[in-house]
């Protein structure tokens, strides 16, 4: 239960703390609010500037997407679906190659962005012509509408580490005709030119190049304005346009997508809108080239071969034909059977004159071998083909047919007889003649078809050999040939597959964006500078007190030390020490009686030691000035300097001592035997009397050991109502402790502005202490300078310090004036 009630007891103090720490905060920002509010009106103009001097950017994009698949078989793009790794592969090897400076320096190349053009303007009140030439450092860059043309023409014969990279030309215009330059850069160094006058359209000789700056008409220029003209190589430019250019992938499952979001910053929203979407096409030509290297070498072998082959293959067919018209073979297996056919016909035709011959040479033999005057049927029908003597034939067989018939009724002298007789002659003889001619002509028919039939025989035996040598060169042709069909195959399917490679990526969107720039955020630079300018005045009281190292308030005490602050005393304005009087109305008196009033409310309480840390706190003024207080509500008080190191109270009160044995240094060496003869009136009060320390001893310490410090006490306890210690510092020596035991209450005082902060811990140490407790502690905030502006704007905590406590006192006068110098 007990141990339920202190966890309860520590929240409820954490809560309370973190209130009052809350509340702190906001009572130090509301004694800030008119810092905070100028220093937030400040902030405000600030950025307003700060927005003014910079150039708005604006953001453009484009969507496209991947069109080509990866290539992959159907096993690996089917597992390449499923995880992605491919798909994702592809898309950051493209994103790469849309974000390398080499492709987009094409870009820059064929868009003329290598050579930028600006315009110097004041950020405020740009119209105003006062103040151009100091106030204009804000530039403007031209796009499309420059004024200004540059040219450079570069020297190629001189060395790299000669040539010129980058060219960088300021310049004011005087009267839209003539200009002057005021700075020429090169490769990032200042060139020597002379201090003149130019005309538009000059060329300018330098060592490295030639520079022409022309007028376009394209915008006024305005005279005595500044403009700005720069070149890069197209590398160097497409490196700086780099860095405002980005590629993502779009949609939920980016792993699986193949659609990119292509975008770029730029001042100028025109021009990204241009780099974008030459990018893209950029891209797609330089991926087409790419892709068609591989059909366009397959093209040009396949050319090269064709005109190899078409060279043979006429060569080929040239002989071919040369062949067939020497050797007149135009088909030798037609030609072949032409031969045999014609061949045989003649043999048959040879065979029938034969025949016809011997027919003839039979009927020959017939009438030559038939005695004279008879006359004999000549056979007939027995293949003459002459139809002619077929029918002379047919005639003279009729004719023996009618003789032999009349001589069948009749005799040989019949006159019809001998009528026949000489038809048949006649016949007979015409017989003869016509066998004769069909002799002369069957022999001359049978000699030539003779040598048609050999020649026949020489050309049939020729076939076989032409056959074999037309067949050797036709085989040329017909290996030639198809290598010929088969390569104008594959050139125009190569050209087929050229003209149908699609594009690399698909734009889904050309380049688009907000017309609002992104940069600057107008609206988040003026929240920040807000935020900001209402921060710095707490940043710097807060930053103030991080710093300090001394004691400033009275939460620093109640922060480090476990006792309770009895009082705060008020820095006094005067010099010296300040004594309180009866009816006084100023705080330091009120504080003293604030101070009395507390005192009164701790029971048992006679004797009180006033100590410090270190010397200077003030522990003297404390002291006097509570005693007199005391002294001042009718109570018999008596203060006693137990500080016998520095003995302050009769300077304090300016009193006069009985002497130097008349003292507490006399009573504890055993000079002064009755203490009622060292008191001493305070000369303020007239019931507050002094027990003044006496000449410094040697050996303070050494005598308070002794112990006798109590008998002194016990002596005041008995005949006064409240008796005041003033003991030496408690840290640097062990004074204070020795006397420590024998009083009631200790006031513990630590003066504003001068007790270092560290010296809290030593003093919450000692006040804890277990073995060497301090009696009932009580803390007395000395000094607080309530008009000081940084007790207004809160507290906080600092480190650092030194004691600066003297050790060489001695005995006499000379040692007390000496110490008595010294600053309380």
């Amino acid at each position: 239960m007990t141990e339920m009630n202190n966890i309860n007891r520590g929240v409820q103090m954490s809560s309370k703390q973190e209130e009052t720490s809350i509340m702190e905060i906001l009572n130090c920002c509301w004694r800030l609010r008119w810092w905070m509010l100028a220093s937030a009106a400040v902030a405000i103009v600030l950025a307003f500037c700060i927005i003014r001097l910079q150039t708005p950017k604006y953001q453009r994009s484009t969507w496209i997407m991947l069109n080509r698949p990866d290539g992959t078989n159907a096993d690996l793009s089917l597992l390449a679906d499923l995880t992605g790794n491919t798909v994702k592969k592809k898309i950051d090897n493209e994103v790469f190659i849309l974000k390398s400076p080499t492709l987009l320096s094409k870009v820059i190349e064929d868009l003329d962005l290598n050579t930028r053009y600006y315009h110097y303007s004041m950020p405020i009140l740009d119209r105003a012509r006062m103040g151009r030439s100091i106030f204009a450092r804000k530039k403007i860059e031209y796009y499309m509408d420059s004024p200004l043309k540059m040219s450079i023409d570069l020297d190629m014969l001189l060395p790299s580490e000669l040539r010129a990279y980058s060219v960088s030309v300021s310049l004011r215009n005087v009267d839209g005709k003539t200009f002057t330059i005021k700075k020429l850069m090169m490769n990032g160094h200042e060139q020597e030119i002379p201090k003149q006058t130019y005309n538009y359209g000059d060329t300018l000789s330098m060592s490295a190049f030639k520079l022409v700056i022309d007028k376009t008409g394209k915008n006024d220029l305005i005279d005595g304005d500044r403009y700005a003209c720069t070149w890069n190589t197209c590398l160097a430019t497409a490196r700086a346009f780099e860095h405002n250019l980005t590629a993502v992938t779009n949609g939920k499952g980016a792993q699986m997508t193949d659609v990119l979001t292509l975008g770029m910053t730029d001042v100028l929203p025109r021009r990204a809108e241009d780099i974008l979407n030459a990018l893209v096409l950029k891209s797609n030509q330089e991926d087409r080239e790419y892709r068609g290297l591989s059909t366009r070498s397959t093209i040009a072998f396949i050319d090269s071969r064709l005109r190899d082959i078409t060279a043979e293959l006429g060569s080929a067919e040239q002989e071919y034909k040369n062949y067939q018209s020497n050797m007149v073979a135009i088909d030798l297996g037609a030609q072949s059977q032409l031969a045999v056919s014609s061949d045989l016909e003649y043999r048959n035709q040879l065979t029938e004159v034969r025949m016809q011959t011997r027919i003839l040479k039979m009927v020959s033999e017939v009438i030559n071998t038939a005695p004279h005057g008879q006359y004999t049927v000549i056979p007939a029908n027995i293949g003459i083909s002459d139809g002619g003597l077929n029918t002379i034939i047919a005639n003279y067989n009729t004719l023996v047919a009618e003789r032999n018939r009349m001589l069948a009724n009749s005799s040989e002298n019949n006159p019809r007889v001998l009528s026949i007789n000489l038809q048949l002659d006649d016949a007979k003889q015409s017989i003869k003649m016509s066998v004769n001619n069909l002799q002369k002509s069957y022999a001359l028919r049978e000699a030539e078809l003779e040598r048609v039939v050999n020649t026949s025989q020489r050309k049939m035996a020729d076939i076989p050999q032409k056959q074999y040598e037309l067949q050797q060169i036709s085989r040329k042709v017909d290996i030639i040939e198809p290598l010929y069909r088969l390569l104008q195959q594959k050139r125009e399917e190569a050209q087929i597959a050229f003209c149908s490679e699609t594009d690399n990526f698909r734009v889904i969107e050309p380049a688009f964006g907000a017309p609002t720039p992104v940069s600057p955020n107008s609206l988040m630079i003026y929240v920040l500078s807000l935020l900001i300018g209402l921060a710095i005045p707490v940043c710097v009281v807060y930053l103030r007190l991080m710093l300090r190292n001394k004691v400033e308030s009275k939460k620093d005490i109640e922060d480090n030390v476990n006792a309770t602050v009895l009082a705060t005393i008020p820095a006094h304005r005067g010099e010296g020490y300040t004594l309180i009087p009866l009816y006084g109305r100023d705080e330091v008196s009120e504080s003293f009686r604030m101070l009395r009033s507390n005192i009164q409310y701790i029971p048992n309480v006679k004797v009180i030691q006033v100590t410090s840390s270190v010397p200077g706190e003030g522990k003297s003024f404390v002291a006097a000035n509570l005693a007199i207080s005391m002294a001042h509500v009718g109570k018999k008080v008596l203060i006693i300097g137990l500080d016998l190191r520095k003995p302050a109270l009769p300077k304090i009160f300016g009193a006069q001592t009985a002497g130097t044995s008349q003292s507490v240094v006399g009573y504890l060496i055993g000079r002064c035997t009755n203490l009622s003869d060292a008191i001493i009136k305070s000369g303020v009060v007239e019931n507050l009397d002094i027990l003044p320390a006496g000449a410094v001893p040697p050996n303070p310490s050494e005598l308070l050991a002794q112990g006798r410090q109590e008998e002194i006490l016990e002596w005041a306890r008995k005949n006064y109502d409240c008796v005041i210690v003033d003991s030496a510092p408690f840290l640097p020596v062990t004074d204070s402790p020795l006397i420590n035991p024998y009083v009631d209450a200790t006031l513990y005082v630590v003066r504003a502005d001068y007790t270092d902060l560290k010296l809290l811990e030593q003093i919450n140490a000692v006040m804890s202490s277990e073995s060497h407790p301090v009696t009932r502690p009580y803390i007395v905030l000395n000094g607080l300078d309530l008009t000081s502006v940084k007790y207004k704007y809160g507290y906080g905590y600092g480190y650092g310090y030194g004691y600066g406590y003297g050790y060489g006192y001695g005995y006499g006068d000379k040692a007390v004036a000496d110490n008595d110098n010294k600053d309380n």
